[in-house]
């Protein structure tokens, strides 16, 4: 009998299978590893301008706004992900580098920063006692942080059309 005539081997199989599952794994975490990264930039630096008064702020609100602050970071991050991949469908957003509505962007997502820290932060303050006012900030921070990103879109939309996402060809 020739190599072509013997039966397959069936631990080559399943060796061929597992190594094609680690593959599909480790392509999955690179793409979500891709997308938290990148989320993470484009949220700290298009929410730059917020950073100032809500850490001025502290001194108002020494333990909510961190609290609130932090909840909205971790969530703003993590819903730009996954909004922007579409896993949860919003709406398309315009690419990374679109550089045409960086400052309708910065605004915004200052301004969804400033309302998920400040904002949460000084109803957290003024409408519930110490322990009840920390789980607000944290939980609130994320919330309105989570709405304002899902929103984005629509505004987006609202000033500049539908975006386009692919990146212009090279001539």
């Amino acid at each position: 009998m020739t190599g072509a005539d013997l039966p397959d081997d069936p631990s080559s199989k399943a060796t061929e299978e597992r190594s094609s599952v680690v593959s599909r794994a480790t392509d999955r975490l690179t793409y979500w590893a891709d997308m938290l990264f990148f989320a993470g930039v484009e949220f700290s630096v298009l929410s730059t301008p917020a950073f100032l008064p809500v850490f001025l702020a502290q001194t108002t609100f020494p333990d909510t706004v961190p609290l609130a602050g932090l909840s909205a970071i971790a969530f703003g991050v993590l819903s730009i992900a996954i909004f922007r991949s579409r896993q949860v469908d919003v709406g398309k957003w315009p690419r990374r580098g679109e550089l045409s509505s960086v400052p309708f962007r910065v605004v915004y997502f200052s301004a969804v920063f400033a309302i998920a820290t400040l904002g949460v932060a000084s109803v957290a303050v003024s409408a519930f006692d110490t322990a009840g006012s920390f789980l607000f900030a944290m939980v609130a921070g994320g919330v309105v942080e989570v709405a304002g990103m899902a929103a984005f879109p629509r505004a987006y939309r609202t000033l500049y059309g539908t975006p386009t996402t692919n990146p212009t060809e090279r001539v």
